[in-house]
């Protein structure tokens, strides 16, 4: 808990200001009884600027050496400023008093009838700096042994308030308070919930100190305890880490996160924290952060149990260490390191609360670092290490170089000569990139037969180099060709030979130094067509379609070919001949086999509408609808891929449509598996009407999903109280800004206006690869979320199989406002998870974990 600050100090030295300076307001010059004294006393206090005032009435009384400021007084410096209705300088007891005046009101009795006369304060002191405001019923500062005191003082600080009977300033630095309160309820008189101190020293910039503090909800004193130290420094500091308190069904209630801070220095900072679980033991955690701004910055956190999760009772001890590092060593060279370690594989498993920790099967090490030089080039250098925590398996790599060459032109345009432009040439629009890594790999796997570990060495070195050329034939249409190209060197490859004796194949790796050389080839061309429609019935509408073709052509040869000897043939004593890769399992992949000479096809079709003419037309996107497929000349069977389309359209502004589908040109048999013959083959060409008779396609792929998203009100006539904006009722937050009790229970039924969101998704799918198995999935997804009244608010939340007809979960969340409090229900009626959630807690964030939570189910308190 923050108390006052160091703002504390500001309120009461401020007064200081006002008597020992020259004063400059509404255009007179004010000078103080004993000028001498305050030329004497302005040498040490250094004010910048003037200082300003202003009342209805100002008297100086010089005999009895006093300036009273009556009448909405305000005094400004700076960005400080004092009002009060009354404001009284005593040059010869060197005090100063700020006050409020007493009025009379007529106040109306509960009744709502009758009135009474009521005597109040009007105009009391309030001091205000930089947007902070402290209010109290006196003020008073002495100038010459520069104590002050505030009588019941109140004031806000980030989310809370803070307020005390009296306010003792003993010396700049040192103020005592009596009977204290912080609170974040905004609540002037009877907060919801307070502590209370009744003595509290506060060392400014420094520390406060509390006895006793006492935790009060309305007027319960509900906890308490003899002694209270917090921490008041401004930025990092030192101090105590407060636990959180939990429960859960496998470890029994814990304390969490219990600790101390050490701020070091502006450079570096520890914390240490245990864990106790009341049914496992204690874990202990540190961290470590450092940094050096612009040079470099890093984590060391770790962490070590004796919880004892063996069921022979046997105790287990476990450790973790996690390493992060970055520094900039050079505006163009970075270095980053990274690295985990574990005592045993099922340590994250057991003993970590996140869940995606808990389902992480390896961890990774690792250190790079990277040069940048000349824009696109740039060196990178990398050592890893992969460990799998169910099998012990690691994989190094020691090291891995990287080098790449953006894409630059190898014949750029020349400049101009002698002041001309020189035309550009089609090799000036020659594009190339290049790239290439080294890398050395160790691996050690588990021998399945005998569960020993096997450890095999990799190392290769490959380039990759790609050219293109874009070219604008006819003014419109895009050529462009693209080539591939890419060499690997290897230290070793696989020899293939048959054991006759079980006429099985068997290999062996031979070391040396080995190439492979493989490229393909690409050009595509493509070109957009438009076409407009005006219809004649619609004046000032307009439609347009937008149709981007493109044809691509690729060529990749057949590398298993015995020319290239990348494959090597062997023949069983059956005489069937196998055929192997002689660099499958190789750290830069097998070689591609097969080849293609394939022609690629894609319409994408855009649908527009035009309202209006001139800079007053508006413009809309119908629906996009797209097409694509290929022919393999290459391929053995199957040379026509399916035709894949897509639609996707907005025909609301709160609804989406997007379609999906894929058909398939080739027939079935009477199994439902496809056969390699074409629809189209059962069309007799002597016969024209058979091509409006025959199939040309399957369907075998179908998605639809349709998104709804609503938003409104529901109204009513207000027979009762005056019905809340749609801003106000909308939000949560702004209903902490609302006045009155928010414990009230009148929920202002009887006239109401209810903000609610609503999205829903309806998702189908047919699959139909197999025509005599079909299979398909429907499936509804809701969102609701409402404010039934200004204080509660209600999400629900369902995903329903509409084939089956089940609700597949459900969860009813509802949300009650209770001004500085907050409660919330969590109710799952159905599914795996079914449980009941409860939390009850105080909604400012600093003190979130002042909380009360019941849950029970099969997620028990960590429902939520």
């Amino acid at each position: 808990m923050n108390f006052l600050k160091n703002k504390i100090f500001l309120y009461l030295f401020f007064p200081l200001f006002i008597i020992t300076h020259k004063l400059i307001g509404q255009g007179k010059t004010f000078v103080t009884p004993d000028s001498t004294r305050v030329k004497k006393e302005s040498t040490k206090t250094e004010i910048k600027g003037p200082i300003k005032y202003e009342a209805q009435e100002i008297d100086n009384f010089v005999d009895e050496k006093k300036t009273i400021l009556v009448g909405k007084a305000k005094i400004v410096y700076q960005d400080m400023t004092l009002k009060a209705a009354k404001i009284t300088i005593n040059w010869e007891t060197n005090l100063i008093r700020a006050e409020g005046l007493p009025d009379t009101i007529w106040v109306k009795k509960e009744n709502g009838k009758d009135s009474t006369r009521v005597v109040q304060l009007r105009g009391t002191p309030e001091f205000s700096e930089a947007g902070d405001v402290m209010k109290g019923e006196v003020m008073t500062y002495n100038f010459k042994t520069r104590k002050g005191r505030v009588l019941r003082g109140r004031t806000a600080y980030e989310d809370g308030f803070y307020s005390g009977k009296i306010l003792k300033m003993i010396n700049p630095r040192i103020l005592n308070v009596s009977d204290a309160e912080f609170t974040t309820c905004d609540r002037e008189k009877n907060p919801h919930f307070h502590f209370w101190s009744e003595k509290m020293k506060i060392c400014v910039n420094d520390k406060v100190i509390a006895k006793p503090l006492v935790m009060f909800i309305g007027h319960i004193p509900v906890l308490g305890i003899p002694f209270a130290y917090f921490p008041i420094r401004k930025g990092r500091h030192s101090g105590i880490l407060i636990p959180r308190y939990g429960e859960s069904s496998l470890e029994g209630r814990y304390l969490k996160g219990l600790g101390y801070y050490w701020a070091a220095s502006d450079y570096w900072d520890v914390k240490g924290r245990i864990d106790y679980f009341e049914k496992s033991g204690f874990l202990f955690r540190g961290d470590l952060n450092y940094a050096l701004r612009y040079k470099l910055r890093g984590t060391i956190s770790g962490s070590w149990t004796r919880k004892n999760f063996d069921i022979s009772g046997q105790k287990e001890r476990r450790w973790d260490l996690s390493i992060h590092h970055s520094q900039i060593i050079s505006p163009t060279m970075n270095l980053a390191v990274s690295g985990q370690f574990v005592s045993s594989g099922n340590f994250y498993r057991n003993l970590s609360a996140n869940r995606e920790q808990r389902l992480r099967q390896e961890i990774r090490s690792n250190a790079t670092l990277t040069k940048r030089w000349g824009g696109s080039k740039s060196i990178t250098v990398n050592l890893n290490q992969t460990r799998n925590l169910n099998t012990d398996e690691i994989t190094e790599t020691l090291p891995r170089i990287y080098f790449r060459m953006g894409q630059f032109t190898p014949f750029p345009k020349p400049k101009k000569q002698k002041g001309k432009e020189i035309e550009s040439r089609w090799y000036n629009s020659i594009y190339a990139s290049y790239y290439s890594q080294f890398i050395v790999q160790r691996s050690k796997r588990k021998n399945v037969p005998d569960s020993t570990f096997v450890e095999n060495r990799n190392s290769g070195w490959d380039h990759s180099l790609q050219l293109s050329s874009p070219q604008k034939l006819f003014g419109w249409l895009t050529f462009n060709p693209n080539l591939n190209y890419k060499l690997t060197f290897f230290n070793k490859r696989k020899n293939f030979f048959l054991d006759p004796g079980i006429n099985t194949v068997k290999d062996y790796e031979e070391k040396g130094f080995f190439s492979r050389q493989t490229f393909n080839f690409a050009a595509s061309f493509s070109t957009k067509v438009y076409g407009l429609f005006r219809p004649h019935f619609l004046k000032n509408v307009m439609f347009r379609h937008v149709a981007t073709t493109s044809l691509s052509f690729g060529y990749s040869p057949d590398f298993s070919k015995g020319k290239y000897g990348y494959y090597q043939t062997v023949e069983d004593t059956l005489g069937v001949v196998h055929e192997y890769d002689r660099y499958s399992g190789s750290i830069f992949g097998p070689t591609p086999k097969g080849g293609s000479k394939s022609l690629n096809i894609s319409i994408q079709n855009l649908f527009q509408m035009k309202i209006g003419e001139g800079d007053k037309a508006k413009k809309f996107n119908l629906f996009n609808w797209n097409l694509s497929t290929s022919y393999n000349w290459k391929a053995s069977q199957y040379k026509l891929s399916n035709l894949s389309s897509s639609f996707r359209a907005s025909p609301l502004k709160n609804m989406s449509l997007t379609l999906r589908t894929i058909h398939s040109f080739y027939q079935v048999d009477e199994e439902g598996k496809t056969i390699n013959r074409l629809y189209i083959d059962k069309i007799t060409w002597k016969n024209w009407q058979s091509i409006f008779r025959t199939r040309w396609a399957r369907l075998t792929y179908l998605t639809a999903n349709i998104n709804l998203r609503l938003k409104g009100n529901a109204k009513s006539k207000t027979t009762g109280k005056k019905a809340r904006t749609n801003e106000q009722a909308s939000s949560i937050e702004n209903l902490k800004n609302l006045p009155g009790d928010r414990l009230d229970m009148d929920e202002g039924v009887t006239g109401f206006n209810i903000p609610w969101n609503l999205t829903a998704t309806l998702s189908y799918t047919d699959n139909r690869y197999n025509p005599l198995h079909k299979s398909r999935t429907f499936w509804a997804n809701t969102n609701l979320d409402f404010n039934l009244t200004k204080h509660w608010k209600i999400s629900y939340r369902a995903r329903w199989d509409l084939v089956k007809k089940e609700a597949v979960s459900q969860d009813f969340v509802f949300y009650r406002d209770l001004h500085c409090w907050e409660a919330r229900i969590v109710w799952t009626p159905t599914g795996r998870y079914k449980r009941f959630y409860f939390r009850i807690n105080i909604k400012s964030p600093m003190l979130r974990e002042i909380k009360f939570e019941k849950g029970m189910g099969g997620r028990g308190l960590y429902g939520y």
